[in-house]
């Protein structure tokens, strides 16, 4: 009976080495922080744009807003905007997600832009495990008074290296 146990003492202990190796290449691929993946590697690519009018604000305020499927934000007419996405990850393994934000003139659907600004992106924030986070960005716009008046347009872009989703 002794033999019978040692040998279950010992199909324990690989048992629980496999399992631990096992646990920590998942956790490699899908912890939040840390880990290895090739997220920070990879070249980032858009995976979402969209061009959306500046529109006027509610009575009273003074900033233009815009909306759309991937991101809502305002222009002030002093040059501050920002912006806010909830960008969603459909997948275990790791990626980095950006949210960029760019400013021109064009008609009223946004067609025939000629874009005055380059795309500002936030920091990128590492998401995995299926997670939707919400990313911010705002900055301002070093143009004079006729040339913000103008702006029309606004490009709202999501970026992505990694795994994807």
């Amino acid at each position: 009976m002794s033999n019978f146990k040692l040998r279950s003492d010992g199909m324990l202990r690989l048992c629980h080495v496999a399992c631990v190796a096992a646990c920590a290449s998942l956790i490699g691929c899908a912890a939040p922080d840390g880990g290895s993946d090739d997220a920070a590697d990879a070249e980032a690519r858009i995976i979402r744009q969209m061009d959306r009018p500046l529109r006027p604000a509610e009575q009273g305020a003074e900033s233009r807003v815009f909306a759309g499927n991937l991101a809502q934000g305002s222009l002030s007419a002093s040059g501050r905007w920002q912006a806010r996405a909830e960008i969603g990850h459909a997948r275990l393994r790791c990626a980095s997600y950006g949210l960029g934000i760019r400013f021109g003139a064009g008609n009223a659907d946004c067609s025939q832009v000629d874009w005055t600004t380059s795309t500002d992106w936030a920091a990128d924030r590492r998401q995995c495990n299926s997670a939707t986070l919400i990313h911010r960005s705002d900055g301002r716009l070093d143009l004079p008074p006729e040339e913000l008046r103008a702006l029309s347009c606004v490009r709202i872009a999501i970026r992505c290296r990694g795994a994807c989703g």
